[in-house]
């Protein structure tokens, strides 16, 4: 995509003249960043905003040694970075390449002084730009909302069904697009992962399948836009789905069992905003199993000395 096409399908230009976006187009600098790389980290001065030309981008925040929280997955025609224009703070999270990238710079002087040129268009941007900002805003509140809500219902010690059944209707409830769900849990005794909770008969999945090992590899999750192209969702789930979101339930390496998501009417249904939310709620889950599965354990010591004590 040429850069004057590329900016006209970015929210904040897409009602400006040819003549206009030519002018950024004459001040931006075009970054090819391979996988991996740092854009920039928590702390940086921000005097500049990035718009995403081709790849992905995360955004996330360092929690502690070797412990990262994605914030945000975004793709081609998303601005980044732009909080650099409503306040000299530091940055406030880090950008790192999630793969091979291209990604325009914009520089906050430059910028400015086209804006000066064009007050009237220059507002405009300026506008939508707080638009991007207070839309990200207020998704955040909202996930954080679910997960506390969550968190609430996997603390309750209620049954361990229950808990999955009231926590996938606040799911639900966050995430629209979905209209079907599931949640898999590993049974040991036949190395088999059942649906646990569910809007519809689902058969168990052997721990030897294929889809298996790569649910337990997508730590970031599996998007399927188009559910008869992959067959991800058709073969193994709901037959008449359109697209679905999976996620692990992972406690270290060890896969306890996933959430699926199913939309029946529309394909490309989710989004990474959504994976990030149902991998933050599985987190809390995986929790919930392993401590459920600790106290059972300990429960079942007991039995044991008591009864060999009588024995």
């Amino acid at each position: 995509m040429d850069k004057i096409s590329l900016f006209k399908s970015v929210y904040i230009f897409s009602n400006l003249e040819n003549s206009l976006i030519s002018q950024f187009v004459d001040q931006i600098k075009e970054v090819k960043i391979s996988r991996d790389t740092e854009i920039f980290r928590e702390g940086d001065m921000s005097d500049c905003f990035y718009i995403i030309d081709s790849g992905e981008i995360n955004i996330y925040k360092q929690l502690g040694a070797g412990k990262e929280k994605i914030l945000a997955i975004l793709g081609p025609g998303t601005v980044f970075g732009e909080m650099a224009f409503f306040s000299d703070l530091p940055r406030t999270a880090n950008a790192r390449a999630r793969t091979d990238s291209s990604i325009l710079k914009i520089n906050r002087d430059d910028f400015l002084n086209i804006v000066n040129i064009k007050p009237k268009e220059g507002l405009k941007i300026l506008s939508r730009l707080l638009e991007v900002v207070m839309g990200r805003l207020e998704q955040t509140s909202r996930e954080l909302a679910t997960v506390y809500q969550t968190g609430k219902i996997i603390s309750s010690n209620k049954p361990l069904n229950q808990i999955i059944k009231e926590v996938q209707d606040e799911i639900l409830s966050a995430i629209p697009d979905a209209n079907q769900y599931a949640t898999f849990l590993y049974n040991e005794f036949n190395q088999e992962f059942e649906a646990i909770s569910s809007c519809d008969k689902i058969k168990e999945i052997p721990v030897k399948n294929k889809i298996i090992e790569n649910i337990k590899n997508a730590r970031s999750g599996i998007i399927s836009k188009n559910s008869k192209d992959d067959n991800i969702a058709s073969d193994m789930f709901f037959k008449d789905s359109k697209s679905c979101l999976i996620v692990p339930i992972l406690r270290i390496d060890n896969l306890l069992g996933f959430l699926l998501l199913s939309n029946s009417e529309r394909t490309n249904a989710f989004k990474n905003s959504h994976a990030l939310l149902l991998l933050a709620v599985a987190g809390q889950l995986s929790e919930a199993i392993e401590n459920i599965h600790f106290k059972q354990e300990e429960r079942d010591r007991q039995k044991l000395q008591a009864a060999k004590q009588e024995y």
